[in-house]
């Protein structure tokens, strides 16, 4: 949506100790005081793997997914190599809206 942004770092194990570990629990205990959820978190059943470097400004994060919830089918994702797979994978539902529900 052109809501999120990438920190720091784009592996996990980057923010498993050291400054990494202190700025995941930081932005854990904090980010949502200003606005940010991280959509990608474990333990979900569908969608991306954890990012814990990605994080969505939930302001209007959670307007855009409310709408693609309501209006974004599959079959609509077309015009780009691969896209015939949309509808197989489920990916309005498995990967759009298969974030963590707190950044619902």
């Amino acid at each position: 949506w052109g809501t999120d942004i990438d920190l720091n770092n784009l592996e996990n194990s980057w923010f498993e100790e050291g400054k990494g570990l202190d700025m995941y629990k930081w932005l854990q205990a904090h980010a949502h005081i200003y606005g940010f959820c991280q959509p990608y978190t474990a333990g979900r059943p569908y969608g991306y793997y954890e990012e814990r470097w990605h994080w969505s400004y939930m302001p209007v994060s959670t307007r855009l997914t409310a709408f693609a919830k309501e209006n974004l089918k599959d079959d609509m994702i077309q015009g780009f190599l691969g896209s015939e797979t949309a509808k197989q994978i489920g990916i309005v539902e498995k990967y759009v809206l298969g974030i963590n529900e707190d950044c619902k």
